[in-house]
């Protein structure tokens, strides 16, 4: 039984992963993350990521506030890793060489 991961940690768990979506997350947050239920702590929080965050995953539990496990389970969801930020509920994407 694996407990529910909060929308915040998926977010970061995703960009973690996908850097597409971390560029467009770091570049406009507000539009990235529409639909997820964020505190203003959270918003804020995201607002100051920067790409250094991403150095390494010590680096980001640091900026985030979430624990090593909380970021390890997001990184690891499958909604994390098949719904690209920006994307609506039930739009999963699976990338080819093809895609931009």
């Amino acid at each position: 039984m694996s407990e529910r991961v909060q929308d915040y940690a998926l977010i970061i768990g995703h960009v973690w992963r996908c850097t597409d979506c971390r560029d467009a997350l770091l570049e406009n947050p507000e539009a990235t993350w529409v639909g997820y239920k964020l505190s203003e702590d959270q918003r804020e929080r995201i607002r100051q990521l920067t790409d250094e965050s991403f150095q390494t995953m010590s680096n980001l539990v640091e900026v985030t506030g979430l624990s090593e496990r909380e970021l390890e389970a997001a990184v690891e969801h499958p909604r994390a890793r098949l719904r690209h930020l920006g994307s609506n509920r039930g739009d999963y994407f699976f990338r080819t060489s093809n895609d931009g």
